[in-house]
């Protein structure tokens, strides 16, 4: 059942690309045949997830080839804002002293986002910058865009993007570099393959 949940999820998430905001359906796993053992069942429920699974896959780096203006590789980077301590006023002798600078209002993101670093381009521009992904709160709990909800640092994903600034609002999708089949980007991402996360600075 898990496996349905998560792989209706991700075929909504394909289908509305660039948006984590969408409403989560739960696809029941199909009726046992009649006379169907209970293993016979489960081998056969899974050999359609695999095949749903690399339909789904393929669907996805398919559509996003045709549509990124951008193709990069990025790891998920620690990174928190940096602090920025309040402006301080000096007070000359016999000045009255001046009321306290208000601290700036501090925001929590829930769920955390994420942060990525390009480390490596296919096509397009070549952004350089750190960049942020959010979480959104769905009926599936928190997702983000691509394989990036469950991210951790050192994690390696391949982004696409549509053409203009690097945004949430331009990404298309975000896979795992592992998971790259589609022949265009198999030599690109070769060197990227099976790479441990990097070690925190």
């Amino acid at each position: 059942m898990t496996r349905h949940i998560a792989l209706t999820a991700a075929l909504n998430a394909a289908a509305l690309v660039a948006s984590p905001v969408w409403a989560c359906s739960i696809a029941p796993p199909p009726p046992p045949l009649v006379g169907e053992s209970p293993e016979a069942y489960k081998v056969r429920v899974a050999e359609l997830d695999r095949r749903q699974t690399e339909t789904w896959l393929r669907t996805r780096q398919t559509t996003a080839l045709q549509h990124a203006a951008l193709i990069f590789v990025a790891r998920d980077t620690a990174w928190t804002p940096p602090y920025r301590p309040p402006p301080t006023r000096r007070v000359r002798a016999g000045q009255p002293i001046p009321p306290p600078v208000p601290l700036p209002k501090v925001r929590y993101a829930y769920p955390a986002p994420s942060y990525f670093k390009p480390i490596g381009w296919f096509r397009g521009p070549r952004p350089q910058a750190l960049f942020r992904v959010n979480r959104s709160m769905t009926t599936c709990g928190a997702m983000s865009i691509g394989d990036t909800t469950h991210s951790a640092p050192g994690n390696l994903y391949v982004f696409f993007a549509r053409k203009g600034p690097l945004s949430e609002k331009t990404l298309i999708d975000a896979i795992a570099v592992d998971s790259i089949d589609d022949p265009a980007l198999v030599a690109f991402v070769a060197k990227y393959r099976g790479k441990p996360p990097a070690a925190r600075r």
